[in-house]
């Protein structure tokens, strides 16, 4: 195929290299990449994020039947990660195997801009959102009355851009892999949080709030308990990207076998302690229970005003930062693989590194305008926009592409099977929309325990101004 000019200038035909997450077409055997151990981090540190500490209110939603729903959720989705590796298995090997080849594989040149689409929409809202996150973390560690004359608003703004900046120039994810680590470790750190509360204070006794509250065994409010478990390990456009950019793509089952065991041994043990201690009594922010309402209220950690609550958020500002750069790279290569270089029957076509560079700076700079922009109002709008977008890209396209693919080699139940899983993903859809345009529509309704929908605190869409 003949590329204009300007095409051209954007696009080379080097060989690919580990700077580039894209795969390359070839063997996997002499390529550089992530090990698994990195791709492990890389996956994690995408998929989890705020809805940890939402994990207790999810619990009270739901009574202790919801680490049996947890566990199930978490079963499906990696069920599904599963069927987005294999259905590449159907594409050409000199295709380009990304996300928007495999939708036009299934469903022809409207399926490979229907997965850009969602996609692009999912992990630019979730940026948006990481940033307003981080913003309003530092605000609140800074004096109101600003610093130097500048707004603690603007000061939090420029601080983070400053700090994210610099990474922005890291341009594979093998490269990224200790910047995941960090965030590992933050979540490790609200992870222990919760098992230092339970072990300090294991009958409750300290607990201001007195007598403790109680807990239920099952609750009818499961269902919207299944919407933040659901939002809280999706995430799977990002899978076909971070499968090309380890060194061998096959090893990506271990990788997704690893990485959900790991999310719901964290999730697990922080929902099942955090409703063990606070029951009935849990606020949609774990971050509030810990100032409000636990023997750790009024003490400082290490520093003189570090409260137990900031030393959670400060964990969560790490995590959404060693975060960010990684969802650029997937929405950088996401764009690229829309180009004419990168469509199917074709060779791939790999950008200029300084046409890479300029490609994560406008994200940034465009995520960063329109979080400014519109800070107050925009974490209803990309709640639902980012659930939407996020329950198709992670249930309802990896199921209906595998079932298309392998209509011919599945058997009857296992055709029921991915249809079932099918109907899954379209309940949770309705469910996650329906609970979002409740908010949109009634903003100031309040909701049992908190005035914000915890649907919010999905992995990456959140509602920052509980923080």
């Amino acid at each position: 195929m003949d590329y204009p000019d300007v095409e051209e200038a954007l696009l080379s035909t080097a060989d690919l290299s580990e700077d580039f997450p894209i795969v390359q077409q070839g063997s996997c055997n002499s390529r550089h990449g992530s090990t698994l151990v990195q791709g492990t981090f890389n996956l994690i540190n995408i998929f989890m994020g705020l809805g940890l500490l939402s994990m207790p209110y999810a619990m009270r939603l739901s009574g202790w039947l919801g680490l049996a729903a947890m566990a199930a959720l978490t079963c499906l989705f990696c069920l599904s990660g599963k069927l987005i590796v294999h259905a590449f298995a159907k594409m050409p090997l000199h295709c380009a195997q990304s996300y928007p080849n495999l939708g036009q594989l299934a469903l022809g040149k409207p399926g490979r801009y229907l997965v850009a689409g969602f996609a692009l929409s999912e992990f630019f809202g979730g940026g948006c959102m990481m940033l307003i996150v981080m913003w309003r973390i530092v605000m609140d560690m800074l004096p109101d009355q600003g610093v130097a004359g500048i707004s603690s608003f603007h000061a939090a703004v420029g601080g983070t851009s400053l700090l994210i900046l610099p990474m922005l120039f890291i341009q594979s994810f093998q490269r990224l892999s200790w910047l995941s680590m960090v965030g590992f470790i933050s979540t490790m750190v609200v992870t222990a949080t919760a098992l230092l509360l339970v072990a300090v204070d294991p009958l409750r006794t300290h607990m201001p709030t007195q007598p403790a509250p109680g807990h239920t065994m099952a609750d009818w409010n499961i269902i919207q308990a299944c919407g933040i478990f659901a939002m809280s390990v999706s995430g799977h456009s990002s899978l076909p990207v971070l499968r090309n950019s380890m060194a061998k793509p096959q090893e990506f089952d271990s990788v997704l076998n690893v990485s959900f065991s790991l999310m719901l041994g964290v999730y697990g043990t922080v929902a099942a302690l955090g409703y063990y201690y606070f029951g009935s009594s849990a606020h949609t922010l774990l971050t509030t229970d810990l100032a409000r309402n636990s023997p750790f209220t009024g003490h400082y950690f290490l520093l003189p005003g570090l409260t137990a609550d900031k030393l959670v958020a400060l964990c969560i500002m790490l995590n959404a930062y060693s975060t960010y750069p990684s969802l650029v790279l997937v929405m950088q290569d996401m764009i690229v693989s829309i180009l004419p270089g990168g469509q199917q029957g074709s060779a791939w076509r790999q950008p200029h590194q300084k046409v890479a560079l300029a490609m994560r700076l406008l994200i940034f700079a465009a995520g960063g305008l329109t979080a400014y922009a519109a800070f107050a109002v925009l974490g209803n709008v990309m709640s639902l926009v980012g659930g939407m977008c996020s329950m198709c890209c992670s249930l309802l396209l990896p199921s209906l592409f595998y079932l298309i693919l392998h209509k011919h080699e599945l058997s009857l139940i296992r055709k029921i099977g991915v249809i079932l899983l099918l109907l899954c993903g379209v309940a949770l859809l309705l469910l996650i929309v329906v609970q979002n345009l409740q908010d949109l529509i009634s903003p100031y309704a309040p909701i049992p325990g908190n005035s914000i929908s915890a649907v919010h605190l999905g992995h990456r869409i959140a509602m920052p101004s509980a923080l």
